[in-house]
Formats: structure tokens, sequence, C-alpha cells
């Protein structure tokens, strides 16, 4: 094979603009290749959060959901997440609709889910050093040998021939300071700033379309988390047009509210406390404290375009994120195939169009087979009857394989824990639509009887 015409070589530099998960993600595997290969690289974190600080100013924004097989890959890379990061660990989720309520639980030997906070926890709470999952990360990276420069990206510079560095310019224009370096990564999440700046650039990327998401933080207190919500994360087919996904997840003293939909407002949250599974899970007389912490986030809703050129790589949300769920898993997957290609093969357009973008066609291929199991989802659940024989079906007793297999798709669709096109693969198994008719005609027999 030809070798690339931008190999990585001996006292390098890389510059990662953002220091969420994508871009520690990317410092750890380009820092552990480099080893491996006996290159010194000079590898500097830019990012201008304080992780210590509580409430958005501090925090990623993001529901703080950490799936098994994310735990799993993190602990075999190498990442082994400290106990005071972890809120909760999770038993299970209940699945509530119109139709009652249906208890999901893992299948056995699974790696535990753990809820953590992007930042050092919600605004109103109590400072606590150790708790913020990105400062981890950071923290993790800057031992390897990343150096961490508190410091805003204000632009990225492109070089006008591929032989040249690429430049930042950090800071306020009047501390403006530059940085030059061999390779730029672009960890700047969804629709900022620099995620708008790579799109007027000439090089072809296009960001993800977003759909807006509203973050509550609610305050509980433990003791009555504990013996109300338990170790369950809950998800609500609340069937309204402004919301497509509703979920409340537990952590200790707080539970973290996540809205997702075309026209969410904050005025949801309120409509999700006033559901009834809601209000019976509240103390009494309970009511919303005003000026509880929350935020407008965006999720990614589809694939980017061209996430690379000569000496830019972009990773994480800006690049290409599994629909609707574990986008730390998608940072994860891509910071370490973008920083595998650049390590092994170069930083040249054809060097990541070869080795990285492979990685962000197999995300955006599933996010294909995902939009079909949510068209499939909201079938199943567009009306009581047919919700009520799903529940029906994946409650039977004596284990039928019909029954389990309907068990397996409603976890595997609520945590993501497998490809979207696995779980359509999965589907075509006659047992589950055997195992739903039987619970259709028992139902609708019992609606008649009832009559």
């Amino acid at each position: 094979m030809k070798s690339s015409t931008l190999p990585l070589e001996d006292g390098a530099r890389i510059a990662i603009v953002g220091g969420g998960p994508a871009g520690c993600f990317f410092a750890h595997f380009a820092l552990k290749l480099a080893r491996e290969k006996g290159l010194k690289l000079e590898v500097a974190i830019f990012d201008g959060k304080d992780f210590h600080r509580l409430g958005p100013p501090g925090c990623n924004m993001c529901a703080g959901v950490l799936a098994a097989n994310f735990v799993q890959d993190m602990k075999e890379a190498g990442f082994h997440i400290h106990p005071e990061v972890v809120q909760r660990y999770i038993e299970g989720y209940c699945l509530e609709t119109r139709a009652g309520n249906l208890y999901l639980h893992p299948p056995p030997g699974t790696s535990p889910i753990c809820t953590v906070y992007r930042g050092s926890g919600p605004r109103g709470s109590v400072p606590q050093r150790n708790v913020s999952f990105d400062d981890f990360l950071l923290e993790h990276v800057r031992s390897e040998g990343a150096t961490i420069v508190p410091r805003y990206v204000q632009d990225i510079i492109l070089p006008q021939r591929p032989q040249e560095p690429a430049r930042l310019i950090t800071g306020p224009p009047e501390d403006a300071r530059t940085y030059e370096a061999e390779l730029i990564v672009g960890a700047f999440g969804l629709h900022t700033r620099l995620t708008q700046r790579m799109a007027q650039l000439d090089f072809g990327y296009r960001p993800p379309d977003a759909m807006p998401c509203v973050q509550a933080e609610v305050w509980l207190g433990a003791e009555h988390i504990q013996s109300a919500w338990g170790n369950y994360i809950y998800v609500y087919e609340l069937k309204t047009p402004r919301v497509k996904f509703a979920a409340i997840t537990p952590k200790r003293d707080f539970l973290t509210v996540t809205l997702i939909g075309p026209e969410v407002t904050a005025e949801d949250v309120d409509m999700l406390f006033n559901h009834p599974e809601v209000r019976r899970r509240l103390p009494r007389g309970w009511e919303m404290a005003s000026g509880y912490c929350h935020c407008r986030p965006s999720v990614a809703a589809s694939p980017c375009r061209r996430p690379f050129t000569d000496r830019l790589v972009i990773v994480g949300d800006a690049s290409n994120s599994r629909l609707y769920k574990n986008g730390l898993e998608s940072s994860y997957f891509t910071g370490k195939a973008a920083a595998e290609s650049a390590l092994n093969h170069g930083v040249s357009a054809k060097d990541f169009q070869k080795h990285y973008y492979p990685t962000c066609r197999s995300i955006a291929r599933d996010a294909f087979y995902g939009r079909l199991l949510f068209l499939l989802h909201d079938y199943l659940f567009s009306g009581q009857r047919l919700t009520a024989a799903f529940l029906e079906a994946a409650r039977a007793e004596g284990g039928s394989k019909g029954s389990q297999r309907i068990r397996e798709l409603g976890w595997s669709m609520l945590t993501g824990d497998r490809p979207y096109g696995q779980i359509l693969r999965h589907m075509l198994s006659p047992s589950p639509y055997l195992s739903l008719a039987r619970a259709a005609w028992a139902t609708s027999r019992k609606e008649e009887d009832r009559g």
C-alpha cells in the first residue's frame, strides 16, 4: 500500500478542540498508539469549560446514562470509572404506557448501566469535586500525557497547502493566541459556532441535523428517590406531537428528565410531572420548585457529510452519532477510529476517507434501520388496544420463545445495546408476531367479556 503523504512524525502536535468524551477518547487512543510506535506526540486539548462548576456552565448537557456495552468497552480500553463518579447503578427500565407498564431487565452477565453527571452536578446541589464524568476522562488522559489548555477556540484555520500545519485561534480578541498543529481534531459538539464555521469552509462538511431536547434536574432527595423510583429508568409514551421521547433517570438526590421532540419546551417538563404515573411517585403535595436546573441541548437526527479534510478530522456528535441513543458510545467509536486512522496511516483527506470514514458510514447505515424501527414503535403504541396486546405478550407466563423475544427487543430498543440493524433482523422471526397475535386476540376477548 502506498504510504500517506501526510504521516504523523516524531514530535508532531495534535490539537483537540473540545474536552468532552470524543476528544478524550481520541487522545487516549492516539497516545496509546504513539507509545507502541515509539513516537513522541504533543497532544493538547482545548476547552474553556470548567467541569467543576455547577449547572449548565460546567456541564456538557446530557442525560448521563452509560450503557452496559459502553462501560465494558471503556473497561477493556483501560478506563476504570471511579465509584464517586457513578450516581446510581441501574437494574432495569420501566416502560410506562396508557395501557399499563412493563419492567424490563438486562440479560444475565451484562455489565451494569451507570448514571453520571457530565459536570459537577445540578444548580443548587452541593459541589462535589469528583462526580464529573467529563472531568474524570480529562484527568485520565492528562495522566497519559495530554495537556489540558483551559481556553476556548475562536477559529480553526486550515492550511493553504497540505504540507503546512493547521492553526487554532484561541481566547478573546484582546488576548488571542495562535497554536499550530499537524492535526486538528474537532470534538466541539453539535450546532456550536465552530460546527457552523466548518460547514462554511469548502471541504464538503455538512453537520448532522439536530432534534431539540430539554434536560432538567429535579431534586427529591436520595431517600425518596430510592423508595419511590428505585434503580430504574422510566420511559413514558406520552403521545403528544411535541415530544417523541420522554424519560426520567434517577441519580442520587436528583431525577434527570430528558425530553426530545421537534417543538419540545421547558413547559413539557411540567406536563410530564403531571402525568398520573409520575405524580404517584412524588411526595404528597409536592410542587415543582421555581428556577430548577435545566438546559436545551440537541441530539443528532441524521449523519453528517465528509467530517474530514487534510489535517482535520471531526469526531463525536458533530460527526456521526447513533439515532437518539448512546451518543457517548458513538463518541468512543469515532474517537478511536479517527485516532487509529491518523496514527496508523496519516492525516490526509485520503487517509481519513479510507480508514476513518467506514466507521462513520456504519453508524449512518444503522440510523436508517433505526428510523424503520421507530416508525414501527410509533405504530405499535399508537392505540391502546395494540399497546395492551404488546404488554400482554411481553408479560406472558411460561417463558415462551415469542414472549422472551418481545422482552429482548423491548430491552434493546430502550437501551440501544445492539445495532438497530441487528434488532431489525431479530424481528424477522415469526415468534414475536405469533405471541402478539395471541395476546391481541386474548385482549379483544377480555374487552368483549367486560362489554
